[in-house]
């Protein structure tokens, strides 16, 4: 078990050379530019971010379609 631990540290620190990486956290994050959209409600003015376009917040749109 204590080999599977070794070959998993060594593969990580071989992996963070190669990407420039300087702590595991880093292995996460993906350079992607984020699909959110800052948008404002309709109904009650409050701004949200959403990556569909959209002109009700979540808890007016619970609202309007009620009714």
């Amino acid at each position: 078990m204590s080999k599977e631990i070794d070959e998993d540290k060594a593969f990580e620190a071989a992996l963070k050379g190669k990407m420039g990486w300087k702590c595991s956290c880093s292995l996460d994050i993906v350079d992607k530019e984020s699909s959110l959209v800052e948008l404002a409600c309709k109904n009650c003015g409050k701004t949200f971010k959403s990556n569909v376009k959209k002109d009700y917040c979540m808890d007016c749109s619970r609202k309007v379609k009620v009714k």
